[in-house]
């Protein structure tokens, strides 16, 4: 029975033995080209809104999640590449000590043994950037065996109050047309790192393709201020086969865009230029397609234009999703009163 015991016990410590040998050896982020994802990134600070901001597109899944970090009147980090999730904390602590940059870059860097495999990009509320890319992450776009990297580009491109930057890119045009295009933009700082985004991608982009991005950006609360929201813009896009075009709608909705087009709509209409009106909703409804308030306002906009048919589906529509809201609100509607005395309408109304 001893001698069984010991048997079992050998084996045990032979199977633990083997697979700690295993784990020493399993390939880490940085080994070879599968766990290496090419990335681009801004990084911004709007002196005039004190707001901070980061932008990023990758062909991996939730470069939202892992590539930004910012703290509102502190700054801004981007890590990506073989990316260390560890430097966006450490960079906004130190950064917090009174660290620069630059100082921030060379001591988060220097203290990490991967350090040859990332890229990180860091901005203050000063709008000091400094930008640090790893030897291999440049080595690899010249190394004829990485069939997956050969011939990309890895760099940045500064300005004031920002800073762009990518890897495994198509070429440096990329992040020179995200610095033209941020720099030349004159929406919100969300909008800006969109169309900074976007013209990236113009010039190619990622050379692996698109998978996810995302926007983050914050601004320090106001003495006084009743609100507790310090991430004005905290949208990402994981997993799509057009991450920019979806990123752009979340956007647009976290911006209060359909809101505004429809506003604009019911003024169109009250104007008579009913086809501008009803343009304008689609667009609202495009947007924010879920939203039944949005399909309420297009079917009257419809009513108005004097198209019946469409006006009865679209109320249809927003009336199957909030029948208790949308049916008493139709029927005191003065919009739909040419409409009230239909079969088609009395159907959709009546309870």
């Amino acid at each position: 029975m001893a001698a069984m015991s010991r048997i079992i016990i050998a084996a045990l410590l032979l199977s633990v033995t083997v697979q700690a040998q295993d784990a020493r050896q399993a390939p880490t982020a940085g080994d070879g080209p599968d766990p290496w994802f090419g990335t681009f990134s801004i990084i911004a600070f709007d002196p005039a809104t004190n707001e901070l901001g980061v932008g990023v597109q990758s062909r991996a899944f939730g470069a939202g999640a892992a590539v930004p970090y910012a703290k509102p009147g502190v700054g801004a980090v981007a890590t990506q590449a073989s990316a260390n999730r560890q430097y966006g904390p450490k960079a906004i602590a130190l950064l917090e000590q009174g660290l620069s940059p630059a100082e921030v870059v060379k001591r988060i860097t220097d203290e990490d043994p991967g350090r040859d495999t990332r890229q990180v990009a860091v901005i203050d509320a000063k709008g000091r950037s400094a930008v640090y890319t790893g030897k291999r992450v440049i080595d690899r776009n010249h190394d004829p065996k990485d069939l997956v990297h050969l011939g990309g580009f890895a760099g940045f491109a500064a300005g004031p109050n920002f800073s762009a930057q990518g890897n495994t890119l198509a070429s440096e045009d990329v992040v020179k047309a995200m610095a033209a295009a941020y720099q030349a933009g004159k929406g919100s700082m969300a909008e800006r790192l969109m169309d900074a985004l976007d013209a990236g991608q113009s010039k190619g982009g990622d050379t692996r393709g698109m998978q996810s991005a995302g926007i983050l950006v914050v601004k320090p609360l106001p003495a006084n201020s009743d609100s507790t929201v310090e991430r004005i813009v905290d949208i990402r896009v994981d997993d799509h086969e057009e991450p920019f075009k979806e990123l752009r709608r979340v956007l647009n909705m976290t911006l209060g865009v359909p809101n505004r087009l429809t506003e604009r709509s019911a003024q169109l209409a009250k104007e008579g230029k009913f086809a501008e009106a009803i343009a304008e909703q689609k667009k609202a409804l495009e947007i924010n397609p879920r939203n039944e308030q949005a399909m309420y306002a297009l079917a009257q906009r419809y009513a108005q234009a004097g198209d019946t048919k469409q006006a009865l589906e679209q109320l249809g529509h927003a009336i199957r999703r909030q029948p208790k809201q949308w049916k008493p609100q139709a029927v005191a509607d003065p919009i739909f009163a040419k409409l009230a005395s239909l079969p088609e309408f009395k159907k959709l109304v009546l309870p």
